[in-house]
């Protein structure tokens, strides 16, 4: 049984049973204990890389030593079968600074409260007259969970102890139930919770420095799709750019089907419309056509991520198009953003403040 199979037949069996805890626990087990016997083919007792889908074993594998046992097994489904929820609480399973605040807003949007949360550096209190660079980061997988990255915040935690490093405020924004995207479908609207809503709540409720120079932008696999769709949507909001380990061909191909997203990575029978032009191949074109400012924009991947021949081709495409950008890519590193900022956090880092290293 192919793995995408045996992933569906997995999260279906979760989803059954997420009505109440008890069954949502129940739903859990039945999941780890049909999946892992199924992919454990060798009956070790452990999944094994190239018994995981390719380009993403270490999402699986949180102790990085090349074998993933069924406790591993048993998070990662918990993680990633959660049901849809504006407010989210953090893993306890990552190490999060205590500079890390949880915040939330009253949205006229969806009538709800939203949350998110906010990375506030020691110097924002420590220096009371001074206004501070922004930097939203959109997090990846689907729904939208605010919570799911937040472990960045260790690594720019880590990187702003350089005293040299001019510290910014860090936001990790829930990107709504089909993330990052407006959905009529799903009564969902989490671009514009983010664009209309989320960052005037910012810039009102913080000592922010309310302008594109002092706002950047940067999301990893569905945020980074989204990360370049909202640069060449919105380039007079955002100063910077850093877009990671994005599917530029889920992009090319809601392009070539007028707007509907249909990835053949599953097998679900789902299919959203997204905006026929809402793509980053297609608002990179108009773009470039515009006369509208460029914000500054740097690509990354591991060269071990599944999605990386086609950020590498979106990178030719960009540079066709003659629009100023960089790659920056990490030997080793599959689609892990975690794995990828403990490599090269300080360069993402600094490239929001006009200094970036290793990028070509």
């Amino acid at each position: 049984m192919k793995f995408r199979w045996i992933l569906l037949i997995l999260f279906l069996s979760i989803l059954t049973f997420q009505s109440k805890n008890i069954l949502t626990f129940v739903g859990v087990e039945l999941g780890v204990y049909f999946g892992f016997k199924e992919l454990d083919k060798n009956s070790s007792g452990f999944i094994e890389r190239e018994e995981w889908s390719e380009g993403m074993f270490s999402l699986l594998d949180f102790d990085r030593d090349n074998l993933a046992s069924k406790e591993e097994f048993r998070e990662f489904i918990k993680e990633f079968s959660k049901e849809f929820s504006w407010e989210n609480e953090l893993n306890d399973k990552y190490i999060y600074p205590s500079q890390l605040k949880k915040g939330s807003f009253q949205s006229t949007l969806m009538n709800t409260s939203i949350g998110y949360y906010i990375y506030i550096p020691d110097a924002y209190q420590e220096q009371p007259d001074k206004r501070f660079r922004t930097v939203y980061y959109l997090h990846g997988g689907r729904p939208g969970n605010e919570a799911r990255e937040a472990f960045i915040s260790h690594y720019v935690h880590e990187v702003f102890k350089n005293p040299s490093i001019d510290p910014a405020i860090y936001i990790f924004v829930n990107g709504g139930e089909l993330s990052h995207y407006n959905s009529d479908e799903l009564n969902s609207y989490g671009e514009d919770v983010f664009i209309k809503e989320l960052i005037p709540h910012i810039d009102k409720v913080y000592r922010t420095i309310a302008k594109r120079q002092g706002r950047g932008l940067e999301g990893f696999s569905q945020g980074g799709r989204a990360a370049t769709r909202h640069m060449f949507k919105y380039p007079d909001l955002f100063g910077t750019v850093s877009a990671g380990g994005g599917s530029y061909t889920i992009e090319k191909l809601i392009k070539e089907s007028q707007g509907f997203e249909d990835d053949p990575r599953d097998d679900k029978e789902t299919i959203y419309y997204v905006g026929m032009g809402n793509d980053a191949w297609s608002l990179a074109e108009q773009h470039k056509s515009s006369q509208n400012v460029t914000p500054k924009l740097m690509l990354w991947s591991g060269t071990e991520d599944m999605n990386y021949k086609s950020v590498e081709e979106y990178h030719s495409f960009l540079e066709k198009l003659k629009i100023e950008h960089k790659l920056l890519s990490i030997e080793g590193v599959d689609h892990n953003s975690s794995v990828f900022y403990e490599k090269a956090g300080t360069s993402l880092v600094k490239f929001h403040i006009g200094e970036s290293d290793n990028a070509n």
